[in-house]
This record gives C-alpha cells, sequence and structure tokens, in this order.
C-alpha cells in the first residue's frame, strides 16, 4: 500500500448550493456543510502525515484560475480568498465568460501539501453567481473532474500515490458532456488506480462499485440499475457534447421555489422549473453513477445526515497505515526445537501528540518565517535548562545553588530515602541481558476461551510468521497455527522484545488465517504482581419476567453492530482536540487574547466543538434502526423518578455490612 495519499476535492458552488441543509445551525447551507466537510477531510489528511498532499477545484466561479488557465495577479491562496471575500460582501465582481480559455470558470487551490493558508481560502468560497447568470457559466461537474485528474497526473505521475477525487454537489446545474474527451479522462483514472467518491448532496440513491468493478466492460460508460428501477433510462454510453442534455430556460421573472408571496398564475411556471430541476438532477445523478460504475468508485446519498460523517464512511478518521518492520526473532517451540521466525507489531495506541518547543526562523529583511523547500518551517531545537536552589534560602531570599556533587535521586523506602542512580537503573536490565536475540519462548498452552473471558489481554498485538529463507520455518508456524485452532488452544509464552537482551512479557499466541495462509498473534498477559484486584460485593440475580427478558433479547438484537462497524467509531477527545487545532491555524488567537494561563474555556469550546459519542453517527444509525425497541425496552422497565433526599450517599459497598 502506498504510503502517501493524494486526495483532490471539487466542490460545486451553484446557487442551489446555498439553499439551507438541515443542521444544528439554522443558517447551514448544503455549501456551507460541504466546506466543513472538505476542510475537516483535510484537516484528517494532515493529522495522518505530513506528505499527503491535498487540492480543491471550485465549480462554477466567477473567475477562472487552476493550472491549465492561470490568471496574472493570482500568486497563491490568500488571493483566492480575498476574492471570495469579495464576493461574499456582496462586492459586485466580473464574470469571466471567455470561450477561448481552457475550462473557464474553475478555480483550483493546487495540489499540495496542506498549509492553514489552504483552509483558510477555502473556507471563504462562496457562490459567486445568481440563477439569472450561472447557466451560461461553464464549470460543470464533468469540467471539474477533467481538470482534477490532469492536476493528479501531473503531480504524481511515476511517483507512489494513493489517488483520490472526491465530488461535492447536489447535481443541479446543467451538465455538458465531452462522449470521448470525458473517457480519455476516465481510462486514465483507471490506469492511476484512483478512487472516485461522489457525495451526493439530497440524492435519492446511493451505491458502492468499489468491489464491484467490471474489468470486462466495453469501452463506453454502461449503467446498472435494479430491475426494479423503471423511473429510469439506461444510457450505453456518454452523450456528446452537442447531444448533452440541457434542461428548459427558467423564466426571469420566476420566484423561488417555497416563497410564500407567490401569486396563483405563477404557480404552472414554478411547476414547470421544479420539473426543470429535478430532470436536470435526476440525469446528472445517472451519470455519475455511470462514472463511478466504470471507475470501480462510489456515490453516496446524504439524505439529510451530517455531510461529513456521509464522507467518513469512505474516508473514516484514523491513524492511518504504517508499514510494519519485521526482526528476525528465535522462536523456542519446544526444548532443543527453535526456528527462525518474523516478528512485527500490528497495532499501536495513538495518542495526542505532544507540543513543540523550537525557535522559528526568520528572514532579517521581510520579517517573514522562513520555509525550506518542502514548505516546512524553518526551526532551531530549543533546550532545557534546570536549577535546583535550597528552599529556605530562596524565602530569605538568597538564591545559592546545590552543587551538582550533593544532587541525587532517591526512593521513598519506609521512613527512609533510598539513593538510585539512572546508571543503578539501567543496570536492572543486565539481569535480563542472556538473549542475544530477539526470541520467544513457548511455557505452554491454555483453553482460548478461557484466556480471552479473562478481561487481561493488552496490546499492541503482535505478529509472528515463518522466515522467507525457511521453508521448515513457514511449514512449523503454519502447522502449529493450525493444530491450535483445531484444539481450540492459545499458547503461553514469554517474548524478549529488544535484540540485547532486556525485560521480558509475557502473553498468548492466537492462531490467525488471513488470505489463506496461518499465522500467529501475541497478545501481552499481566504477570501476577503487574495489576491489582479489586473486591466487589455479589451481585443480585435478575429475577424479571419473561417479557422483561424477551424485550431486553429483542434490543440487544436491534443493535447489533455490522462486521467492522466498531472500527468508525472515533476518539471524541482526538477529533475535538483535531478540531480545536484547525480553527487556530485558520483563524490564529490575537496577541491581545493570549494569556499565560491559555484562552478563555469560551473560546476553546468554540473552537473544538465537542460533541458526545451519542452523536456520532455509527450510534446514531443504530438510535434510529432500534427505536422500536429501546420504546418497548422503556414500557417493559418503567423509570421511576427518585427525590434527592431519598438518595442514600456511600461511599463503599462495606457500607450496606
Amino acid at each position: 500500500m502506498a504510503g502517501k495519499e493524494a486526495v483532490v476535492f471539487i466542490l460545486d458552488t451553484y446557487p442551489t448550493m446555498n439553499e439551507p441543509y438541515p443542521s444544528k445551525d439554522s443558517e447551514s447551507t448544503r455549501l456551507s456543510e460541504a466546506k466543513k466537510a472538505i476542510i475537516n477531510a483535510i484537516a484528517d489528511q494532515s493529522w495522518r502525515s505530513k506528505t499527503h498532499e491535498c487540492g480543491c477545484i471550485v465549480l462554477k466561479t466567477g473567475l477562472t484560475h487552476h493550472h491549465m488557465a492561470l490568471m496574472d495577479g493570482i500568486d497563491d491562496e490568500n488571493a483566492l480568498g480575498y476574492y471570495f471575500r469579495k464576493v461574499a460582501r456582496g462586492k459586485k465582481v466580473h464574470v469571466d465568460l471567455d470561450d477561448d480559455v481552457h475550462f473557464p470558470n474553475l478555480i483550483e487551490f493546487d495540489l499540495n501539501r496542506i498549509t492553514p493558508q489552504t483552509l483558510r481560502a477555502i473556507s471563504h468560497v462562496c457562490s459567486t453567481s445568481d440563477l439569472s447568470n450561472a447557466d451560461a457559466m461553464q464549470g460543470d461537474l464533468c469540467d471539474g473532474l477533467i481538470v482534477a485528474a490532469d492536476a493528479l497526473y501531473q503531480r504524481t505521475n511515476g511517483k507512489k500515490f494513493k489517488r483520490k477525487i472526491v465530488l461535492f454537489t447536489d447535481a443541479e446545474h446543467k451538465v455538458s458532456v465531452d462522449g470521448s474527451q470525458l473517457q480519455a479522462v476516465i481510462d486514465g483514472l483507471n490506469k492511476m488506480e484512483c478512487e472516485v467518491i461522489v457525495v451526493g448532496i439530497n440524492f435519492d440513491e446511493e451505491k458502492d462499485f468499489s468491489a464491484t468493478v467490471d474489468s470486462d466492460d466495453d469501452a463506453g460508460i454502461k449503467q446498472e440499475y435494479d430491475d426494479d428501477d423503471d423511473d429510469f433510462d439506461q444510457p450505453d454510453t456518454i452523450t456528446s457534447k452537442n447531444d448533452a442534455p440541457v434542461a428548459e430556460e427558467a423564466d426571469s421573472n420566476i420566484k423561488e421555489e417555497g416563497n410564500v408571496d407567490i401569486d396563483n398564475e405563477d404557480m404552472d411556471d414554478i411547476k414547470m422549473e421544479s420539473d426543470s430541476r429535478t430532470r436536470v438532477k435526476r440525469e446528472n445523478q445517472m451519470l455519475l453513477m455511470s462514472i463511478a460504475k466504470v471507475i470501480g468508485g462510489c456515490v453516496l446519498a446524504t439524505k439529510g445526515a451530517d455531510i461529513e460523517d456521509v464522507l467518513q464512511r469512505k474516508m473514516p478518521s484514523t491513524a492511518g497505515r504504517k508499514n510494519a518492520q519485521r526482526y528476525d526473532t528465535d522462536f523456542h517451540i519446544a526444548p532443543n526445537l527453535t526456528v527462525a521466525v518474523k516478528l512485527s507489531k500490528m497495532t499501536e495506541q495513538c495518542n495526542l501528540p505532544s507540543l513543540k518547543k523550537a525557535a522559528v526562523q526568520f528572514d532579517p529583511d521581510s520579517g517573514d518565517a522562513l520555509r525550506d523547500n518542502a514548505g516546512e518551517l524553518m526551526t532551531h531545537d530549543t533546550g532545557t535548562l534546570t536549577r535546583h536552589f535550597e528552599e529556605e534560602q530562596l524565602e530569605a531570599g538568597i538564591e545559592k545553588e546545590v552543587p551538582l556533587d550533593l544532587r541525587v535521586d532517591a526512593y521513598r523506602y519506609g521512613c527512609d530515602l533510598i539513593p538510585v542512580g539512572k546508571m543503578d537503573l539501567a543496570g536492572i536490565n543486565a539481569a535480563f541481558a542472556g538473549d542475544a536475540n530477539r526470541s520467544i519462548e513457548m511455557i505452554g498452552y491454555l483453553d482460548r476461551d478461557e484466556v480471552v473471558s479473562s478481561g487481561l489481554l493488552m496490546g499492541p498485538a503482535y505478529c509472528i510468521v515463518g522466515g522467507k529463507e525457511s521453508n521448515k520455518s513457514r511449514s512449523a508456524v503454519a502447522a502449529l497455527a493450525q493444530a491450535m485452532d483445531e484444539m481450540g488452544k492459545v499458547g503461553f509464552c514469554r517474548l524478549v522484545k529488544t535484540k540485547h537482551g532486556g525485560a521480558p512479557v509475557i502473553g498468548t499466541l492466537f492462531p490467525m488465517t488471513a488470505d489463506g495462509g496461518r499465522y500467529l498473534q501475541f497478545l501481552q498477559l499481566p504477570f501476577a504482581d503487574d495489576i491489582q484486584h479489586f473486591q466487589n460485593r455479589d451481585l443480585d440475580q435478575f429475577t424479571g419476567s419473561d417479557e422483561q427478558v424477551q424485550s431486553s433479547d429483542d434490543l440487544i438484537d436491534s443493535l447489533m453492530l455490522s462486521d467492522g462497524e466498531f472500527e468508525r467509531v472515533s476518539n471524541p477527545t482526538f477529533k475535538a482536540y483535531r478540531q480545536m487545532i484547525v480553527d487556530f491555524a485558520m483563524n490564529a488567537p490575537k496577541k491581545e487574547e493570549l494569556r499565560e494561563e491559555g484562552l478563555p474555556e469560551e473560546n476553546i469550546l468554540l473552537a473544538a466543538q465537542p460533541k458526545p459519542l451519542c452523536e456520532f453517527e455509527v450510534p446514531k444509525i443504530l438510535a434510529r434502526k432500534a427505536s422500536g425497541k429501546i420504546s418497548a425496552f422503556l414500557e417493559a422497565f418503567p423509570l421511576q423518578e427518585t427525590k434527592v433526599d431519598q438518595k442514600k450517599k456511600k461511599k463503599y459497598w462495606g457500607d450496606d455490612v
């Protein structure tokens, strides 16, 4: 799998994208929610790796600026952001309708490493037209796909990238298609193995073709629908530009649909306009379904759900993947029976990154922060100097530093302090230096169910496979895994993870199967003196009715997660932290807001936008699916309000005795 990713987002700004979209914020529109999803997706890419690259193409704009048609005076994303800010403030801007320009009415934020300037500029994107002149503009979704594909090719050709194009659109603008040109682009996307994701705002249906690509498709784009989808035509190929479907022109006097002041004589015209938009949307949906089918992409329908949550079905907020390093390890299966295997880490816990302390380098003439060729800030490392003073003399106003030879680290042992130096601690590992290599030593075998139910298994997980150079080693590991699997046993073993000896750990070897082969998975167990057990009082047995038991069974069945669905649950703390950093990057706090104790709590909450786990996509989907069973459960177990003064305040369970 490629380590680096290159993602180009395509954002539709046709005036219909300004229509309201259901959200907590009453002022949310389709466009604002799509921008939020793009910004958060780009931020996720930057968290996974600083080498990931992202770009964005904006459709239906009054300006033309992309790598095929650069505009003078546009030097960076800041200039593009300024253009959109002028439009948002109501300033009338020139609408570029020059047919001599390649793919007019598109604005591109270059595909490159992620910077705060790019996020800030995308946040200012807005519609630069209205329904009176939007149809005269070019820059439709097909033009955006072509420019995005060319940008990916120009940037990543011959390099190891995982490529993606993500399109956000409501598909309500007219599209002109040059069949031969689009087909050539699609062939190029297939050669680049580029994944195409369409986020259809208020689409009727969705389909995922990523696992059902037919390699025997004829040239041209064909469309498959279910047999009962009689409402859709099924075109065999993309129409040419001259034959492209064009919706009827709207009457300039027609008011917006949903206006309460509509006159009766305009109702027929409004119905005609609505039918025209519906037909254009349906035909565009069919076109996008066709493109997704041939490329092996997918079309996601938002259906009023949070757009960011919908996108995360295909681009989850994960920590990403790393190429595992394999280490030569001695596997002692039994006394006098040792084989050479490979040991590699499978999982690792992710933590919030630590703060970086560095001195930023500035240009002495301009005063701007210096960056290297890769666009990263140039910094100097900083050091920390700790000085020790006697507390009594400090209180007396005397700053007398304690000499180095009088300082010592110590452990408290009873009433005394036992001095222990760093070299003493390092010497503890000398007792385990007998192993000259990493090693796994099998001690015995345990019942698998007994180990799983113990609740003592710990990560990270390690993978043990046979060595490449030894057929006997691979056969031994595979045979041992198969025998353990058939008998329902796991191995109980000792592992030394470091090369030149070190403190060993104990754990279990689970037999695993993957891609037709077998391997062993190591999970750590604690030593007897590693954990402390707590005593809990015996729990009361359940003596409910059959109705209550049945309602509990039904509730569990309705809340069952599908395979792999639990892996899509994001950590709310990580999500809030990342959202806060993105907000600070886009809207840097002013100097007068900075305080030694940090920003005010309300500022941090506004930037982080934390939300409980119950508001994430997977819990919400389950709650909707199980709403009936939840109601039945509440009826079987009616809640009773407990008055405050009747609550028993107990600190320990032993208070019952």
